[in-house]
């Protein structure tokens, strides 16, 4: 069955006493602006196969005197929620607390399908559940987080293109989709393979879809690549070029010629290493991985769109295109230091500029939000 990407913090030293960031870190360090909280925004967070207890979520916001967000449990196929009983429910628990973190004011919509046993079980269900959220007037999200994935290579070309065409029509309509890049470097599977090659991950790799990779933020404010440390922190930042989708257009003179679409496009702390915290079952737990960096990403495309909303303007469009056409107007932390080597396959460098290990970087929210806003 498909794997989420998430990677607890394997007894590092974290911040606040060993808790991980707090939401006030993040909001702090990213300088998310206190004066939006993504009023009038929902944003859908898609689930396979994991469910959140309500209660955990609440505990989180309330312990960081952030008032609850509200809500709405979605099954698409008839799946119900079993409200963070198992294990694995964790997952989605960090994607509900962390974009209502940062989104306080948001509608939170969790869109949950079946995962499935194989990866084909696993892209059918996605593609109805992109199908469902494409069709779902009553609730409209602007934007939506997903943080499931693996290699191009564990879905195949054709599966891909279809997901690819429902996040091109979500993305004209107004919903930015936002996916985890990996946590498995530019190794990108979960599973050892006899073949040990680059892959990058689906569907980050999707080209209307923003690809969201991990760095490493310490709390002196250094930030690097999330780079593998087998003592520390166990995976790396996903990232690499597609073998599925050409290279876009609006990648051309960024990505190397002959590449195909280049991935990923922003990153923001993933590293298990310093860690988030979450609350899971009542205990306070700290977690990393491209999959926390996703919804954290997403919620400020919510504020964004609140902003716009604000100006009389729809939301957002077409903000992966944005992000290169416009990437000399937007206010990038360009990381330079790190790779994404990962199981003995060699990565790539993060570098000035663009690279297929941290995209364009980091972001000052306050700044890019801003930015978004006028265009």
């Amino acid at each position: 069955m498909l794997q989420k990407y998430f990677i607890f913090a394997p007894g590092a030293v974290v911040p606040n006493g060993g808790q991980g960031y707090f939401p006030g870190d993040i909001r702090q360090a990213y300088q998310v602006p206190d004066d939006l909280d993504g009023n009038g925004q929902s944003i859908g967070i898609l689930e396979f196969s994991n469910g959140y207890s309500l209660r955990d979520a609440q505990m989180f916001w309330r312990s960081h005197g952030i008032k609850p967000a509200s809500v709405e449990f979605v099954s698409v196929d008839g799946i119900q929620n079993d409200h963070g009983e198992a294990r694995a429910d964790q997952e989605a628990s960090l994607d509900l607390q962390w974009a209502g973190a940062i989104a306080p004011g948001a509608g939170l919509i969790v869109y949950e399908a079946r995962a499935g046993a194989t990866y084909a079980d696993f892209v059918a269900s996605m593609e109805t559940a992109l199908g469902y959220v494409l069709n779902d007037r009553e609730r409209t999200p602007s934007v939506l987080s997903v943080s499931y994935g693996d290699a191009e290579s564990s879905f195949g070309a054709p599966a891909l293109r279809q997901l690819a065409n429902l996040v091109e029509q979500l993305d004209a309509q107004g919903v930015t989709v936002c996916i985890a890049s990996g946590d498995q470097g530019a190794y990108g599977k979960h599973q050892p393979s006899q073949t040990m090659q680059r892959n990058a991950d689906a569907p980050a790799s999707l080209p209307h879809a923003v690809a969201v990779g991990g760095t490493s933020l310490q709390p002196d404010g250094t930030e690097t690549a999330w780079s593998y440390n087998s003592r520390d922190n166990g995976g790396a930042t996903g990232g690499g070029y597609s073998d599925v989708f050409q290279q876009p257009d609006f990648q051309r003179g960024v990505v190397p010629a002959g590449a195909g679409r280049g991935l990923p496009d922003v990153a923001l702390n993933a590293d298990p290493a310093v860690g988030y915290q979450i609350i899971f079952q009542g205990q306070s737990g700290v977690v990393g991985g491209t999959s926390v960096a996703a919804p954290v990403f997403a919620a400020v495309v919510a504020l964004a769109n609140q902003r716009r909303a604000e100006a009389g303007k729809a939301p957002l469009s077409g903000l992966t295109e944005q992000l290169y056409s416009r990437h000399a107007n937007l206010p990038f932390r360009d990381i330079t230091r790190g790779n994404n080597s990962f199981a003995g396959v060699t990565g790539f460098s993060a570098e000035p500029g663009w690279d297929a290990c941290t995209g364009w970087g980091a972001i000052d929210a306050s700044r890019f939000i801003k930015a978004l806003a006028e265009f």
